[in-house]
């Protein structure tokens, strides 16, 4: 996924070659649902800054899911 993403995430624009500066990030939180898990059109490769910050404030601001 992240290879698909070519690196870049997807909020910023930042190119990664550390991968472990990257993650696979779940665009709608699966919450459990192993379905959507596993959806890998519901992946989208971020940044740590972009998914550790903007992100999740999104999420508990309830703006995704």
């Amino acid at each position: 996924m992240l290879e698909s993403a070519l690196f870049t995430c997807g909020r910023c624009g930042h190119l990664e070659g550390d991968t472990s500066k990257l993650v696979a990030d779940h665009i709608i939180p699966h919450r459990g649902d192993e379905g959507r898990f596993w959806d890998r059109s519901n992946l989208q490769c971020l940044c740590k800054g972009c998914h550790d910050r903007v992100k999740q404030a999104e999420e508990r601001r309830g703006l995704h899911g």
